[in-house]
């Protein structure tokens, strides 16, 4: 014999989790996400220091392009006062990139600032001593070559290189770490 049972019995089961089950829900999401913060955070140093680099290597072709197509020297400094064409003397504070004309006034074309989260930009010395800025003529030719690193707090096995050719040409150093002009290890402070 089949044996009713009353509607509000089938339906009056309790909604919701149990406080064991919402422990251990907790405990498994605190452990996933000590274990993700660590690369979570070197991904992003690592977006930072590529987005950098990047940015360095656009402001130098963008003025090497300039020069060409307008005529008139332009010239990649450190930045100095914010929106002045006057170049700084510290690359880890930004860059700016201005025309340079033999008669009248130069022209601030871009201006990039480096904050306090972001890698340092710096010159660094090759056969002489670290270029104060870089120029680029008419003809697209860079009127002295530079070598540049870009560090981040993990140290000199991430940092990244950058060289500047009399000849115009801009070149990122294809392994992290080395120096693209000697194939040295980057030092970073």
């Amino acid at each position: 014999m089949n044996k009713l049972i009353p509607l509000h019995r089938l339906c009056h089961r309790p909604a919701g989790f149990t406080l064991i089950e919402l422990l251990i829900t907790i405990s498994i999401a605190t452990i996933l996400m000590a274990l993700a913060v660590p690369s979570f955070s070197a991904m992003l140093k690592q977006n930072r220091l590529s987005a950098q680099t990047t940015s360095f290597i656009n402001a130098l072709q963008f003025a090497r392009s300039t020069a060409l197509t307008t005529n008139v020297p332009t010239t990649v400094c450190p930045r100095g006062a914010a929106g002045s064409v006057t170049c700084g003397t510290n690359w880890s504070s930004g860059w700016i990139v201005a025309t340079a004309p033999a008669i009248g006034t130069a022209t601030l074309l871009q201006s990039y600032e480096i904050g306090p989260r972001d890698p340092a930009l710096s010159a660094v010395a090759g056969s002489g001593t670290p270029p104060a800025s870089l120029s680029f003529d008419p003809r697209g030719l860079a009127v002295t070559s530079g070598n540049f690193k870009i560090c981040d707090s993990r140290g000199g096995i991430y940092a990244r290189s950058v060289q500047v050719l009399v000849t115009g040409f801009v070149q990122a150093g294809p392994t992290a770490g080395q120096a693209i002009w000697d194939n040295s290890n980057l030092s970073c402070p």
